[in-house]
């Protein structure tokens, strides 16, 4: 049933992306062929599970879509729409997830039903409230959900048209009925790893469901899910790919968390607000699993040296409290604020071409190049402190650290 009704879908993007994450919950929880109820259980394990993605902070729809919604939820739930994308998506899983209970919307009947029109492409069925039915050769458009705005507008607009043009047809008109509605939903709460800096932050694994029905559990559970809750507690943005994948990593790291490898490769999809317009500024294909040995190998030995009793860590300032942090934590910290003011005095990003350095001789798995840039690291690090070059305070002591030999070892 859901693999026939995703065949179905005729687009490749992230739409597919995330319906494809949404039924895997159902596959995980139900199967491949879920009885009513089952579907309807599913949906409840799936939002307890995703609960803590709910609460996350998401931006306010906007007027069109605002009226949109506000129209369709009274049709279908007698409900007014809420403030956000977040409170959207979870009124409407849990809605329908009554009507399934209820026996007022036939899952089979609407995964079934995708109708290609000219006017746009019709998912599910014909829901009015009340009754349900395929749809006919006069499609009741208010009867269904538009894709909202920081899905479909990624779609249908291009980062380099200049006057944001269209550039599909059919496409940019999908609309859903309550069940397909609720399964993008579900795709959204998984993939979600920030909303940060006004950017959302969704991280995807297209093709996912060739892996159903056995191996989706350990991919979304131990794989998917920690990386983007790593990104969601450690507020991860993106500066540059080097610094977003390293500090992603290092999230990982320092909760102890390893990545089944088959979780590989994933797709990170960066969304912004541009004037009136939702806009995919990146896609960009994340593989941890290099820099996630490296770097739980690096935590594992400084916490042995501390329990030994040598504490290898840089106490920094952060607003009004002191935190200590691993030394190259920190560095990376310096480095993002490093490309935020450009060159500074003579350390001339001096921490950002460090971390690109490891992060590319990590990635290579070659020992040498590695040796390569902590070699370069502590020379020139040494000539900025024991010089008279001008540097920030806070470079100076994390350097110090840094290149203390016991960390040396522990980089090396």
């Amino acid at each position: 049933m859901l693999i026939e009704a995703l065949a179905k879908y005729p687009y490749e993007g992230l739409t597919r992306e995330l319906l494809s994450l949404g039924m895997s919950w159902i596959v995980m929880n139900a199967g491949i062929e879920p009885e009513p109820r089952e579907l309807a259980d599913a949906f409840e394990g799936a939002l307890r599970s995703l609960e803590n993605r709910a609460e996350v902070h998401t931006s306010k729809m906007g007027r069109n879509d605002r009226e949109s919604f506000n129209n369709v939820l009274k049709v279908w739930f007698n409900r007014s729409a809420p403030e956000t994308y977040g409170e959207l998506f979870e009124l409407v899983i849990k809605e329908t997830t009554k009507l399934i209970r209820e026996g007022r919307l036939d899952p089979r009947e609407s995964l079934k039903a995708v109708r290609v029109e000219k006017d746009g492409t019709y998912l599910g069925v014909d829901y009015n409230g009340e009754t349900s039915k395929p749809p006919g050769k006069k499609v009741t458009a208010d009867h269904y959900a538009i894709l909202p705005a920081i899905i479909k507008q990624p779609e249908y607009y291009e980062r380099q048209s200049g006057f944001l043009a269209p550039t599909t047809g059919g496409k940019a008109q999908i609309r859903l009925d309550p069940l397909w509605f609720s399964l993008v939903a579900l795709g959204f709460f998984t993939g979600l790893a920030g909303y940060i800096g006004g950017k959302y932050y969704l991280i995807t694994k297209p093709g996912i469901e060739g892996l159903w029905p056995y191996e989706v559990e350990d991919v979304i559970v131990n794989g998917l899910l920690a990386i983007t809750e790593a990104g969601i507690k450690g507020r991860v943005s993106l500066s540059t790919e080097e610094l977003y994948e390293m500090k992603l990593a290092m999230k990982l790291a320092e909760e102890n968390r390893s990545i089944p490898e088959e979780v590989y490769p994933v797709t990170l999809h960066l969304i912004s607000l541009e004037g009136q317009v939702y806009t995919e500024l990146k896609t960009v294909q994340l593989d941890l699993s290099g820099l996630s040995r490296y770097l739980n190998a690096y935590v594992e030995r400084i916490n042995a040296l501390s329990t030994g009793g040598v504490p290898v860590r840089v106490e920094l300032k952060e607003g009004k409290e002191t935190v200590q942090k691993y030394p190259l934590w920190a560095l990376a910290e310096i480095a993002e604020k490093e490309l935020e003011r450009g060159v500074n005095g003579d350390g001339e990003m001096l921490a950002y071409i460090f971390v690109k350095d490891l992060y590319r001789a990590i990635n290579s798995g070659r020992k040498e190049l590695i040796e390569d840039s902590v070699f370069r690291l502590f020379r020139q690090g040494r000539a900025l402190i024991e010089g008279s070059g001008r540097a920030s305070g806070e470079l100076r002591k994390v350097l110090r650290v840094i290149m203390w030999q016991g960390h040396l070892e522990v980089l090396l």
